[in-house]
């Protein structure tokens, strides 16, 4: 399949969601620094390491990271942003992953104090001319439906494509820029003091005269490459603004050789020629050189230039004339002219990333993106633009430098390299035109993303370059010169000619500014004089400074930003506000005089913006509330001869309150309240209009952030309105706040009366344009509860109310003024009949009691001792909760209303539908009466009569008659019965409403009640009841509060009381926690892992258990916050001020588990205390996080209760204990998890008792499920002791382990940097060492550390089969399983022997020295086919004496007897069959180790022999296998079911998780490929610890090549003849039907197709073999055939693979003495001798064939007719299984023997056939791994000559096709162990169709051409539609503002 590259960008490019493509993108940049640096797996997400300088000491290095990256790149391309995203992380992760790039070798370079070089200029740049000239980018160019002709393949071809890109835009003066690159600095800087000053003043325009060269018109043709001489040929820029070369792309290597004369690739080649043996690769450019070189190189002789064309290849002069690029194949770069097709194999590396030697290393990457940086499409710049930002920003402080030269020279080569890129950039800025859509904005993302480039450019550009890159972004924003637009096709010139200026242009210029401030804020500084102008800034001592300079660039800034303000478009002036957000302190300190200027301009833009869409006003305000935070500001704003007075200006943000964008709601609200903030501006503007707007905020906002700031800027208001007497009265009045109350009290779901709402946009534009605004609040003001949630109301109405409250509670007492506002309104709603309006009442009546004890000082009189009112409502609430409740709310009369109706209508049918008489019906009362007072009426009581009594009554008047009616009565009556009980809840609902919130006013304003009962009771109704978490929350603060008032009061009874109901409402959930009686019968187990049935839905109705499920969610909320509540309100006092909380909390594991007896503890449990302990774990479970952290050493002393709790007998005391551990661990991490590792984690070892383990197990899963990251420290510690439970004989235990252990091992390359954990001992840190050693060793094989074999071995081992004793030792060591499956022919036989006799002698010797019984002498079980037994047991012999093999095998008698003798032996070897026969004797006994030899045997788990082999018992379980997957991915799940199972989960699971999604990509789908990607990479990822496989080609370099080829044979006419008769028969249209039908269930249909197959294959190798003994069949065929019958079908002409094979052996001069036949017979083969000469053959050859048939074919009618002097042996299934060895063994010794005849299931596992050495298939598996195995039979360690394989096929038929279908086999088995593979059962239903057929070399070509056809087809429509995209989502460019790329660069 592919490689580990290939499944990480296709990750990169199609992964399903952003965390994917960004694990993707980071694994990548790993994989690429690598190369670079070793420790790259500890480098974690923002953990940006001190990186070290490196200079290019190892140029291999850098080449293997640049052949990553160039693989990366042409994703830059993709049109999807995601993609581009991704593959900026991972360039990003890269840069900052590997080291930076250093030109000194020894390091860092102090830079010189005093650069005495001139300095570089900057590139002749005109805005005006590019703005007239330049070719304006916008989204694409249309030619995406260009086929792209080649790729750019190394520099020179980047150089010229972006001398085409130029050319193209009018930017040809830019190709100069750079254009010295390659003439060394050494001779130029001779000539300095000819330096002639030229600096131009570039805004003006002014024009120099170019400089004329000696041979301005010379052909390009030059003879001699010799240096040139030109006053400034090759220098830079002419200083004209417009382009001193006409652009000629059609040319593009022979302009006229002006100063830029030379095209980037003649140069190159100049300087090569010069150079003299560099003509590896062509070299990248160096620092480009710019004017102040005056130094050329001179012409010796004629100054022509000859181009020297032999590399060039006669490359066409037009990038379009030329389909093939100068070097072949697929390369990397995509050009960038055409529109981006991407192409992402490289096969060839491509050269255009390779710099020089000593050049900066990126500078072929740079070079590369600056070509797409011109790109007509859109996204290919922005691509572009992203990945130079990253660059720049982590590795651009050395660009342009070289190694090997002075430090000063440097530094300007830098600064020139830095003014060249600037320079692009803002040609960008200036051409660029496209804008994106984004929700209520347009976004520029090429040109947004490029400033952010220029941005981390400018980090490293010395100070003059920097302020030449600001004035020319000054001038695009002014624009202050005539531009004649070229015109633009397609595009009017709209919004450009009407304004006198290019928006996009000027957007762009104050983009620029903004990241140019933002980064560069030394600008602003004070700037250095000195005498010589043109030192480095920064390299000055700051000496005598003058501001002006700085103030000068901020000039400019705030000038530019006051010009984009004033722009009519709204996103130019969204920039200009954000432009001066970074200089703000700057702006303040240094330009005073300015401000003024810059608030009018912000205060006009804000009253300007009609628009309700505008998405500036949120910029501009700000950067109003930033500077208002200023002192000069606020001076300037108070004084009115500079500035309008605020009640002038605070107005103009009124109409934003209800904006439309959220964030310019916030942005008012908080800009007013800094307004406010600042004491000593003017607040006249504080008027009821503003309080009105706050108001109207808390009723209609949804969004919580703007509701509470609304909530701070009124409480400001009104504590700015009391501070002053008399204010708050005239700006209040009662009518106003009547209006208030009146909205508030509004009942839910009525329409809110807007009528007094104050509209600002309303008074601002006047009537007419109320019309155009969209109203925002449209859903609130309606309350249309089916769109705004309940949630969102009542927070609204409970924010208002609280707003309310803080007016109650500032007014002025005095003149009982506050009595008088308030009374009549609040005891009015108090007594209102509506649960909302008490309710609301209530909320006020609590918040005014919390506000006024938050203003008074302690120990002062109460409120109620103060305020009559108060006390009046204290009363009041009291009398609520000790009085009934109402009978029902004002709300609930719409309802009844309905009910009335309903009952009605119920009782009435009995008059319609059975006819009852009218009479009999009752009457229900015509009006409804809510309260249930007058007795006529309808009420609740009368409706509960109708369906009660009523009903019965009327039904009994029916006696058995109208059956048929009184079923459809009965429905109705069920459907009112319903609605009259939903009546009952609601009531009951807005009671517990009403009661809570009256208890926590009465509670709030502290009243001594005669009883405490009715209020605990209210507020606990709440708690327990009240599903809106808000009210909730209010309850819980309300008990904290209540428990501090008894506590000042001495009650200790309430709190206790309450603590205790508190503690019963956390046990209520029985989620949460179980009922001891249902679970007391489970024993063993792990519940978390497999759930136990939930009681709940065992005992009650469902509808009713799952009501009764959410109301003890309801009450363990609840309880939950109150202890949060509680904790906050006592902290570590808690337990001390609620002494039996403890009791309440821990008693019931106290009294269980104090003890250490495990049994003395599971006594009590079982007799009394089981629930209770159950309730306590809960209990703590939800408390232990809400407590403060001074009482945690409290609950250090339950860990040993909790541990014993662990090991209970009983499975669900385990479970909650351990849930309730975890969450400790997680509160009191350190304390928690130490005693864990210490105590715990120990008892995963203990063999003997099962739930110690089980328990201990679920504690780690839970720890793990719950602590995630913050368990790292201690990964170590617990990842060993659960690998070994993988193999824990219990289920549940294995399954628990092995899923934590794949969580575990993930964090472990985490874990490596992080410090200690504190109060570890030494010595278990020592033991986290060792651990951390197994864990390098486990995940990675070649760090096992060197096992010395203890017994003799009679071999040498090779190196790697030393290493795969190693890796067998440390899986003993760690009780683990694994699977060897080296190559065939490694020695898997060898390897394992060594262990066997290695681990017998260990254990024996453990057995001597300690007699213990875990060392007591077991037998090992080798399992292998049958032909293998005798093999095993000679080698055993062969290579040790210290074990005893037994074979096990023969008839069931011989077995019989020796089975008593097996416990004795060492080894016992025996064969699957056996196995599966014997299995009842077997898995009696232990073994030591159990090794599976070809073990891919048992990889159908449903067959007998497997769950056979899998009931063995054995300590060490091994899978030898050559192949570990043959057909498909599923075989490896059987596998490791043997090894661990669990390992891999189920078997439906494995299915799910790996198989399907592998086996989906067979077809290589996009759709597919990210899927099977990701499960490879995973399944990769957890099996490859547990697999050791090494290739033949990879280890053995002493093994002689195999060489592998296909031999075709044509059909002779009878196959012929039979192949198409069958074609025509019914036997091949009805399987046909069956393949196109493929219905899985006829079984039998499919075994037909098989039929079939199997009879062409039979034909294509011997028609004998299907016509059988048929013998008027045979002559019949014959006839039709038209041949003679001269010998029947042996002739051998019939059968061409005969003749084919006789001819092989020929060749190998086998059989060549002179034949029968009389036949001349030459050999091809020079090194044949004549057997006749006595000699031996030179070859010897196994001839494998699949039936057995075949081989009688063979041997009568070849060997015995044709080729008598052949010597051969037969192994087949018809050799008896004992007698196979001894062939083997003969044929090895005995090289008189030339040829061993075999059939592949027999021959073709296991044995060593090296005496052969030319292996021939007559006949091939469907099996491609059954023929590898075949022929690696001589091919393995021993043989010492070439082997040749030769397969015979025959032309055209389904055999051929079938060799197709082993190709894709072995491509999949490549990739998983690096290994897997599907079936001919799993089989495309078209691939087996077209196996039927019999093809001719025409029509296999023409097939090709076909599909290669529909392929280009279906490219160009998906390329039509791919233009219609969609408006990207909002998300898209999130990461485009200031603040994310100013935290980027803070890493």
């Amino acid at each position: 399949m592919t490689s580990r590259l290939d499944r990480l960008l296709v990750l990169l490019d199609t992964g399903s969601s952003t965390s994917v493509r960004t694990t993707a993108a980071k694994q990548l940049a790993q994989l690429a620094a690598k190369s670079l640096i070793s420790d790259v797996a500890i480098v974690e997400e923002d953990i940006k390491t001190s990186r070290q300088h490196v200079a290019i000491s190892d140029p291999a290095a850098w080449s293997e990271l640049m052949a990553v990256v160039a693989r990366i790149l042409p994703y830059l391309h993709s049109k999807s942003h995601e993609t581009r995203t991704a593959v900026s992380v991972a360039l990003s992760q890269i840069f900052t992953l590997v080291p930076l790039w250093h030109p000194d070798l020894q390091g860092e370079v102090k830079p010189s104090a005093n650069n005495s070089l001139p300095a570089p200029e900057f590139p002749s740049f005109s805005v005006r001319d590019l703005m007239e000239k330049g070719t304006p980018l916008l989204a694409s160019s249309g030619k995406e439906f260009v086929k792209p002709t080649g790729i750019l393949a190394n520099s020179s071809e980047v150089k010229k494509a972006r001398k085409e890109a130029m050319g193209r835009l009018g930017l040809d003066f830019l190709d100069t820029v750079g254009g010295a690159d390659d003439i060394d600095l050494e001779k130029e800087l001779v000539a300095a003091d000819n330096e002639v000053d030229q600096d131009v003043d570039m805004s003006e325009g002014q024009h120099t005269p170019t400089v004329k060269t000696e041979f301005e018109d010379t052909k390009p043709a030059i003879h001699h490459p010799a240096p040139i001489k030109c006053e400034n040929a090759v220098a830079g820029p002419s200083k004209s603004p417009t382009p001193a070369v006409p652009p000629s792309p059609a040319n593009g290597d022979a302009e006229p050789v002006d100063l830029s004369a030379l095209s980037a690739r003649e140069r190159n080649r100049l300087k090569r020629k010069r150079k003299g043996g560099n003509s590896a690769f062509v070299a990248a450019q160096a620092a480009p050189q710019v004017s102040s070189a005056k130094y050329a190189t001179t012409p010796s002789g004629q100054a022509k230039i000859r181009l020297v064309a032999n590399d060039e290849r006669g490359t066409p002069s037009s990038r379009a004339a030329s389909p093939k690029s100068p070097v072949d194949g697929d390369k990397v770069v995509v050009d960038p002219s055409k529109g981006g097709a991407v192409s992402p194999k490289v096969e060839k590396q491509s050269k255009a990333l390779e710099v020089e030697p000593g050049h900066w290393v990126w500078d072929g990457l740079t070079k590369i993106l600056e070509v797409d940086l011109f790109s007509t499409a859109w996204e290919v710049r922005h691509g572009a633009a992203m990945a130079l930002r990253e660059l720049l920003k982590y590795q651009g402080k050395y660009g342009g430098m070289r190694a090997g030269i002075p430090w000063e020279e440097n530094e300007i080569a830098h600064e020139r390299w830095c003014n060249d890129l600037a320079a692009k950039f803002l040609c960008i800025f200036v051409l660029d035109r496209f804008g994106d859509f984004v929700s209520d904005q347009v976004v520029a993302p090429v040109r947004e993303t490029v400033s952010q480039t220029l941005a981390s450019l400018l980090l490293h550009m010395p100070r003059r370059s920097v302020l030449h890159v600001h004035n020319i972004l000054l001038e695009m924003i002014r624009q202050d010169f005539p531009v004649s637009f070229k015109p633009v096709y397609g595009q009017p010139n709209g919004k450009q000619s009407d304004s006198g200026h290019v928006w996009q242009v000027r957007h762009a210029g104050l983009l620029g500014i903004k990241y140019e401030v933002a980064v560069r804020s030394d600008l602003f500084a004070a700037e250095p004089v000195k005498a010589e102008s043109d030192v480095k800034a920064e390299d000055v001592e700051m000496g005598d400074t003058t501001d002006d300079q700085g103030k000068e660039v901020l000039k400019g800034v705030v000038d530019a930003a006051v010009l984009g303000l004033g722009d009519r478009d709204d996103d130019v002036r969204s920039v200009a506000a954000s432009c001066l957000l970074p200089v703000a302190s700057h702006l303040v300190d240094q330009l005073p005089e300015e401000l003024g200027r810059v608030l009018a301009v912000l205060w006009s833009c804000l009253s300007d913006m009609k628009d309700d869409l505008s998405s500036s006003v949120g910029a501009v305000m700000d950067l109003l509330g930033r500077l208002v935070a200023y002192d000069q500001v606020i001076n300037i704003i108070a004084d009115s001869s500079q500035s309008e007075p605020l009640s002038t200006l605070a107005p103009t943000l009124f109409p934003f309150f209800r904006h439309t964008i959220p964030n310019v709601r916030l942005a008012v609200v908080k800009t007013l309240h800094s307004f406010m903030s600042v004491p000593s501006l003017p607040r006249d503007w504080l008027t009821a209009e503003y309080l009105r707007l706050l108001f109207q905020n808390l009723i209609v906002e949804e969004r919580h952030d703007i509701r509470d700031s609304t909530l701070e800027a009124w409480n400001l208001v009104f504590s700015i309105l009391t501070s002053t007497e008399r204010w708050v009265e005239t700006v209040i009045s009662q009518g106003l706040l009547l209006e208030w109350y009146a909205v508030m009290m509004t009942p839910l779901g009525t329409p809110l009366d807007i009528s007094t709402f104050y509209d600002a946009a309303l008074e601002r534009n006047g009537a007419d344009n109320s019309a155009e605004r969209h109203n925002v609040d449209k859903n609130m003001i309606a309350q249309d509860m089916a769109l705004v949630p309940l949630e969102v109301v009542v927070s609204a109405r409970v924010a208002a109310a609280t707003a309310l409250a803080y007016v109650t509670a500032v007014w002025p007492t005095q003149e009982s003024s506050q009595e008088l506002m308030f009374r009549p309104l609040l005891l009015h709603y108090v007594d209102s009949p509506s649960m909302l309006q008490k309710f609301l009442t209530a909320v006020i009546t609590e918040e005014w009691a919390r506000e006024h004890s938050k203003q008074v000082i302690p120990d002062s009189p109460l409120l109620i001792e103060t305020s009559p009112l108060a006390k009046d409502l204290s009363d009041k609430a009291l009398q609520f909760l000790q009085n009934d409740p109402p009978a029902a709310y004002h709300e609930m009369a719409f309802t009844l209303s309905r009910l009335h109706g309903e009952c009605y209508n119920l009782l009435q049918s009995f008059a319609f539908d059975c006819k009852l008489p009218a009479t009999s019906i009752p009457s229900l009362g015509l009006e409804i009466d809510v309260t249930g007072a007058r007795s006529d009426c309808f009420t609740i009581h009368t409706a509960e009569a109708a369906v009660g009594p009523m009903f019965e009554k009327l039904k009994d008047a029916l006696g058995r008659t109208k059956k048929k009616e009184l079923a459809i009565i009965k429905e109705k009556r069920a459907h009112v019965v319903a609605n009259v009980e939903r009546y009952g809840e609601v009531k009951a609902q807005y009671d517990v409403r009403v009661s809570a919130a009256f208890a926590a006013a009465f509670v709030a304003m502290k009243g001594t009640p005669d009883k405490v009962s009715p209020i605990v009771k209210g507020i606990m109704n709440g708690i327990k009841s009240e599903e809106n978490v808000q009210l909730q929350t209010r309850s819980a603060v309300a008990v904290a509060t209540f428990v501090e008032f008894c506590v000042h009061r001495g009650l200790s009874q309430p709190p206790d009381k309450i603590v205790k109901n508190l503690c019963t409402f956390l046990c209520q959930d029985i989620d949460q926690t179980p009922t001891f009686a249902f679970s007391r019968k489970y024993h063993d187990g792990i519940l978390s892992f497999n759930k136990a049935p939930s009681v709940a839905a065992n005992n009650k109705g469902d509808a009713q258990a799952v009501e009764d499920a959410a109301k003890a969610r309801l009450s363990r909320r609840g309880a939950s916050f109150a202890f949060v509540q509680l904790s906050d309100k006592f902290g570590h006092k808690l337990l001390e001020i609620v002494p039996k909380m403890w009791q309440s909390m821990a008693g019931g594991l106290v009294s269980a588990c104090a003890g250490d007896k495990v049994t003395t503890m599971d006594s009590i449990i079982e007799k009394t205390s089981g629930q209770d302990v159950i309730d306590s774990l809960s209990v703590l479970d939800a408390v232990v996080p809400t407590f403060h952290e001074d009482t945690w050493h409290q609950f250090h002393e339950l860990f040993p209760m909790v541990g014993l709790a662990l090991r209970s007998r009983f499975a669900i005391i385990r479970q909650c204990a351990a849930k309730c551990f975890a969450t400790i661990c997680n509160s009191m991490t350190m304390a928690a998890m130490r005693y864990v590792i210490e105590n715990i984690v120990p008892y995963l070892g203990d063999t003997v008792n099962l739930h110690y383990r089980q328990g201990a197990t679920e504690l780690i899963y839970h720890i793990v499920q719950k602590l995630d990251i913050k368990a790292l420290p201690y990964v170590i510690f617990m990842i060993v002791p659960v690998l070994g439970r993988m193999s824990d004989s219990d289920d549940d235990i294995r399954s628990t382990a092995t899923n934590t252990f794949a969580s575990l091992v993930k964090m472990v390359p985490l874990e490596a940097g992080l410090p200690d954990p504190p109060d570890f001992s030494e010595e278990l840190l020592k033991r986290r060492e060792e651990e951390r050693q197994f864990l390098t060793q486990l995940l990675d094989g070649s760090k096992v550390q060197q096992y010395t074999i203890p017994v003799t071995i009679k071999a040498e081992l090779r190196k790697y089969q030393q290493e795969g004793v190693n890796w067998l030792a440390f899986l003993a060591k760690y009780q683990l399983h694994g699977i060897l499956c080296d190559d065939m022919g490694l020695g898997k036989t060898l390897q394992s022997i060594c262990i066997l006799a290695s681990k017998h002698h260990e254990r024996a010797k453990r057995y001597e020295e300690t007699k213990s019984p875990d060392a007591v002498h077991l037998p090992s079980l080798i399992v292998c086919p049958p032909t293998l037994t005798g093999h095993w047991y000679y080698e055993i012999l062969k290579y040790t004496d210290k074990l005893r093999p037994v074979l096990y095998t023969g008839n069931s008698r011989e077995r019989a007897k020796l089975l008593p003798k097996l416990k004795k032996c060492d080894v016992v070897i025996t064969s699957y069959e056996v196995v599966r026969n014997d299995v009842a004797s077997l898995q009696g006994i232990s073994w030591h180790y159990c090794i599976l030899d070809e073990g891919h045997i048992i990889k159908n788990a449903k067959t007998k022999l497997t769950k056979a082999v899998k009931t063995i018992r054995a300590n060490h379980r091994l899978i030898l296998s050559g192949t570990p997957i043959q057909n498909n991915v599923l075989e490896l799940w059987s596998l490791f079911d043997f090894l661990m199972p669990g390992f891999l989960g189920s078997e439906s699971h494995f299915n799910e998780r790996f198989s399907k999604p592998i086996l989906s990509n067979r077809d290589g789908k996009a759709k597919s490929g990210e899927a099977a990607a990701l499960a490879l990479e995973a399944l990769h990822k957890q099996v490859l610890p547990f697999l050791l496989r090494r290739l033949k080609e990879d280890v053995l370099n002493d093994l002689p090549p195999k060489i592998i080829q296909d031999y075709y044979c044509e059909l002779s006419e009878v196959q012929k003849y039979m192949y198409d008769d069958f074609s025509k028969s019914n036997a091949h249209a009805s399987a046909e039907d069956v393949v196109r039908t493929s219905d899985q269930s006829k079984k039998g249909n499919q075994q037909h197709v098989f039929q079939s197959l199997q009879y062409l294959r039979k034909l294509c190798n011997h028609p004998a073999l299907v016509l059988k003994d048929d013998k008027k069949a045979i002559q019949e065929t014959l006839a039709k055939a038209g041949c003679k019958d001269s010998a029947g079908l042996s002739d051998i002409q019939h059968a061409p693979k005969l003749q084919a094979l006789r001819q092989l052996l020929i060749d190998c001069g086998i059989g060549t003495s002179p034949s029968m036949s009389g036949e001349n017979t030459k050999s091809e083969l020079l090194d044949t001798e004549s057997s006749g000469a006595g000699a031996f053959s030179q070859h010897r050859v196994l001839i494998f064939c699949q039936m057995k048939q075949m081989i009688n074919i063979i041997e009568t009618d070849l060997f015995k007719q044709y080729m008598p002097s052949v010597t051969y042996m037969r192994l087949d299934g018809s050799v008896d299984a004992n007698k196979r060895h001894a062939i083997v063994q003969t044929f090895n010794s005995d090289p008189s023997i030339d040829c061993l005849l075999l059939t592949t299931h027999v021959g073709g596992l296991g044995l060593t056939l090296t005496g052969a050495d030319t292996v021939i298939f007559v006949e091939h598996d469907w099996n491609p791994m059954k023929d590898l195995q075949a022929m690696d039979r001589a091919h393995r360690i021993g043989q010492k000559k070439v082997v040749n394989v030769y397969r015979l096929i025959t032309k055209g038929t389904l055999e051929e096709k079938i060799m197709g279908l082993q190709r894709f086999k072995l491509n999949i088995a490549n990739s998983v162990v690096t290994q897997q593979n599907s079936g001919l059962s799993s089989m495309d239903t078209d691939l087996v169709l077209d196996l039927f057929r019999r093809t001719t070399e025409e029509e296999d070509v023409a097939a090709a051409a076909k599909k290669k056809e529909k392929e280009a087809n279906a490219i160009s429509q998906k390329n039509v539609l791919r233009g219609l995209e969609d408006l990207p989502p909002e998300e898209e460019y999130s990461g485009l503002d200031l603040s994310s790329f100013m935290s980027s660069l803070s890493h």
